[in-house]
């Protein structure tokens, strides 16, 4: 395939568009790219033994694609008509396939099924109609295969990632048109031979793999949306070669301004990452505020080990190495003894935010009774033999983790063992509650003086231990916002005593009066 062909291909891909319909109607294909991922080489690997394959997730995250690729597998090994749309289909139809589920998991039926799915549907009527069913397809069984692109990161795999890239851009690098007015001086072909090196693919996974970890979710369908803006900024050579008549300069559809403002969601949250945006050193002569721009966004294509440094997201570095850190064996780490200077750092933000500042000689988890609309608040003082870990998100009681995947989140958590159950009590910290930590723990914004909000979920973290571990509080304190001659703050305090000739031991509670 020509240059010029890829780009009249490619520009079709792009959300800003006119044409983009193309990539929306599921029914075209582009005969060009081919690329097999992870999900779709397991259902190959496995089909001899899965008798059930659940899809889900939003629209664009490239199941129609993959079933598109399977279909004649699916079909050599006697599986059903697939479900293409499980959400679409009548409510006696989505309850007539769960019956048939549950036949195929209990060994009633040879039938095979394939589904795909929006989550929240499919969850809603399995628990309607077999309320362990969900329980069962997630528990790990040889002939289930399960998988929720909402979860997928993309950019996780640098192999897959490149794959993808390679697979999607890749042409002769000839253009056909000798006529055309970028002849000799063509920006698509420029971007192209940049995005396919290795520092330009891996700038591109950054800024794929900062979405995920900071929460947000990149289906198939925008990344390719993505590749394909990066080399053509939505303009086909028909409108390119009229721009440029026109006396317009190529300078800004350069592969490094996609950086720039955009009115498209994605590239708007690639926008507010731009290392422009974020004080670093340029190489070469600076003269005005473009030439920065460009030095900058530039350089970050460049240094590949700096890239999570350069793009302006608050904490990414930190963020990215401790998920990295937790995605170690034996995947849990001791939080009273790690000595990771993240953590260390994140257990001083927590401290700060559950204490309002107090020492680390106690734990105090501060509580606000609806009924009295914030007027008064009960502080509860803990004992300091809590013992949490820092752990991967999927860590389970019992069962160890694999691995497998680098998750955008992790843990603090609390090990309940008793003789009735084993479980773990977790606070899960993803990247806004990362930051929060953070900024707290460096002081960037703490008012020690304001109720404690339950934005983040500490305090209920902590709450959830102290329920497990009744004698585990030495006092409360009561403390009004609102106070008046009449009323004053106060503690009161368990306090128990035994009597030296009889041995019985009696309980009290101690009143005082707080400063």
């Amino acid at each position: 395939m020509t240059l010029n062909e890829k780009v009249s291909l490619l520009v079709r891909y792009c959300a800003q568009h006119q044409s983009h319909g193309f990539m929306m109607d599921e029914r075209n294909t582009d005969e060009s790219f081919h690329v097999s991922l992870p999900e779709e080489e397991r259902i190959r690997s496995s089909i001899d033994t899965i008798r059930v394959i659940l899809l889900t997730g939003e629209a664009g995250d490239g199941k129609s694609r993959i079933l598109r690729n399977i279909g004649p597998l699916l079909a050599d090994h006697d599986f059903s008509p697939p479900c293409g749309d499980f959400s679409a289909l009548p409510e006696e139809r989505k309850k007539e396939l769960i019956f048939r589920l549950r036949k195929v998991l209990d060994g009633n039926s040879d039938e095979k099924l394939m589904i795909l799915a929006n989550v929240g549907v499919f969850t809603q009527t399995a628990i309607r109609y077999d309320i362990h069913l969900m329980e069962e397809l997630t528990d790990g069984r040889e002939d289930v295969f399960i998988c929720n692109f909402e979860k997928r990161n993309l950019a996780e795999d640098k192999d897959v990632f490149r794959k993808i890239v390679n697979s999607f851009l890749a042409c002769d690098r000839f253009c056909a048109r000798g006529d055309c007015i970028c002849s000799g001086n063509c920006a698509y072909g420029k971007n192209i031979e940049k995005l396919l090196s290795d520092s330009g693919t891996e700038g591109l996974r950054a800024i794929c793999n900062a979405v995920y970890l900071t929460g947000g979710h990149l289906t198939f369908r925008e990344l390719l949306s993505l590749l394909a803006y990066a080399v053509t900024f939505g303009q086909d050579c028909g409108e390119r070669a009229r721009y440029i008549a026109e006396g317009h300069d190529t300078e800004p559809f350069l592969y490094y301004n996609i950086f720039e403002k955009s009115s498209d969601v994605l590239l708007r949250k690639i926008a507010d990452m731009d290392p422009a945006l974020k004080r670093g050193p340029c190489k070469g002569i600076v003269k005005t505020n473009r030439d920065y721009i460009r030095c900058r966004r530039m350089a970050y294509f460049e240094e590949q080990n700096e890239q999570y440094e350069m793009l302006r997201v608050d904490y990414l570095p930190e963020f990215h190495g401790v998920l990295e850190y937790m995605n170690q064996r034996p995947y849990h780490y001791d939080a009273s003894r790690d000595k990771n200077e993240i953590l260390q750092m994140l257990k001083r933000g927590i401290n700060k935010m559950s204490s309002q500042g107090r020492s680390d000689t106690g734990l105090v988890v501060m509580d606000t009774p609806p009924i009295f609309d914030g007027r008064i608040r009960m502080e509860f003082l803990g004992l300091t033999d809590v013992a949490l870990i820092w752990n991967r998100y999927d860590l389970r009681a019992g069962r160890a983790s694999d691995g497998s995947r680098l998750w955008n989140r992790f843990c603090l958590s609390y090990m309940v063992n008793t003789k009735e159950k084993k479980e773990l009590i977790s606070l899960v910290i993803d990247y806004r509650l990362f930051r929060y930590l953070m900024l707290c723990s460096q002081d960037y914004f703490m008012n020690r003086n304001a109720l404690s909000t339950e934005e983040n979920a500490v305090n209920t973290f902590y709450r959830k231990i102290l329920q497990q571990r009744e004698q585990i509080y030495s006092s409360i304190a009561i403390r009004f916002e609102e106070k008046s001659e009449e009323i004053c703050d106060f503690s009161l305090q368990v306090h128990e005593e035994e009597d030296f000739f009889s041995g019985e031991t009696s309980r009290s509670i101690r009143i005082r009066k707080e400063d």
